[in-house]
C-alpha cells in the first residue's frame, strides 16, 4: 500500500508543479486529481507521484430524469474514462449524487440502473473502474446513492463489471454503520481508500442529539454532534482497517482526504493537517 492525498482547496494558491513537489517531499506517493489534463498528469508524474484517481464528471446528468441529459452525461463520462485510460489512470472517483433529490433514492436508483451499468461496462473495456464514494450527501435529504451496504449489494449485483468502492470509513461511522463489518463484506470490492476520520461531540449529543443546534451554526465539516477529522483523531480503527486490507492483498492507495476545520483556514494549516495525517499513516501502512 502507498500513501496519497486528495488535493485540498488551498493548494490552488500555488503552481500545481510546486504542490506536487511538496507532496513528494512530505512523503506522499500518490495524488488524486479532478479532471484529466496533460498538464496535470505531467506535473504529477514528473514529481514522481502516482495518480490514484481522477473524478468522473457529469454524474448529475447521468442521474437526471431527463433523457437528453442522460445521453449528454453518458458521452461526457465516457470521454473522461477514455482520457484516463490514455494516461494510465485506472480508477475514476464518483459520488452518485442525483440531480433531483426530491425523487427519492428508490426512484433515483431506477435511473442509475438504466444509465450507469453501460458506462461501467465501457470503463471495464478500457481497463478502468469506477470507485463509488460513500458520502451520503447533504442533510436533511442525504440523497446520494451508494453510501450503505444495502445499496452496495444491489449495485454490484446489477453492475458486476467496472464498479468498485472508494472505502471511506468516516462516512459509514457518522451514519451509524459498522465500518469494520462493511469492510469485511466488501473488501474484495475496494479499489481505493480515503483516510479520514469521524469524531463525536458528546456534549453536543447531549444538548441536541442528532437534530443539530438551534442557536449557533455547526463548525465546518460536520453537523455539530459529529464532524470529520484527520485519520487517527477519531473513532475509526485504522489498524484493523489496514490489517483487513492486507488480508485481502490490497495493494492500492490510502489517500488522505483533509476535511477538518482545525486544519482548513489557509495553506499553512492545511499543510500541517496533511503532514500529521501522513505521519500517522506511515507508522501503520505497510
Amino acid at each position: 500500500m502507498r500513501i496519497g492525498l486528495r488535493i485540498p482547496g488551498a493548494a490552488s494558491q500555488m503552481p500545481f508543479e510546486d504542490f506536487c513537489a511538496w507532496c513528494k517531499d512530505t512523503g506522499f506517493d500518490a495524488i488524486d486529481i479532478g479532471d484529466v489534463t496533460s498538464q496535470v498528469v505531467q506535473a504529477a508524474t514528473g514529481a514522481g507521484l502516482t495518480i490514484g484517481t481522477a473524478d468522473l464528471p457529469a454524474v448529475r446528468d447521468l442521474l437526471s430524469n431527463d433523457p437528453d441529459k442522460q445521453k449528454a452525461g453518458t458521452a461526457t463520462a465516457k470521454s473522461a474514462i477514455s482520457a484516463a485510460a490514455d494516461n494510465n489512470i485506472s480508477i475514476m472517483f464518483c459520488v452518485f449524487l442525483p440531480e433531483d433529490a426530491s425523487l427519492g433514492r428508490a426512484r433515483n436508483y431506477e435511473i442509475w440502473q438504466k444509465t450507469v451499468p453501460p458506462v461501467a461496462e465501457f470503463a471495464a473495456s478500457k481497463g478502468v473502474s469506477i470507485a463509488i464514494e460513500g458520502w451520503p450527501g447533504g442533510s436533511p435529504e442525504y440523497p446520494a446513492l451508494g453510501c450503505t451496504p444495502e445499496m452496495w449489494r444491489v449495485m454490484f449485483a446489477d453492475c458486476p463489471n467496472g464498479l468498485g468502492l472508494n472505502y471511506d470509513p468516516s462516512h459509514l461511522v457518522r451514519i451509524g454503520i459498522d465500518h469494520l463489518r462493511a469492510l469485511n463484506e466488501f473488501a474484495h470490492k475496494v479499489l481505493h481508500v480515503h483516510a479520514k476520520d469521524t469524531v463525536f461531540d458528546q456534549e453536543a449529543c447531549y444538548l441536541h442529539g442528532n437534530l443539530g443546534p438551534v442557536f449557533h451554526n455547526p463548525r465546518g465539516f460536520g453537523e455539530d454532534w459529529w464532524r470529520y477529522t484527520i485519520p487517527g483523531d477519531g473513532v475509526v480503527d485504522w489498524l484493523k482497517v489496514l490489517q483487513r486490507l492486507e488480508d485481502e492483498d490490497f495493494d492500492g492507495i490510502v489517500s488522505v482526504e483533509l476535511e477538518d476545520y482545525r486544519y482548513w483556514k489557509d495553506w499553512p494549516a492545511q499543510a500541517e493537517g496533511l503532514r500529521r495525517s501522513q505521519s500517522f499513516l506511515s507508522d501503520i501502512v505497510r
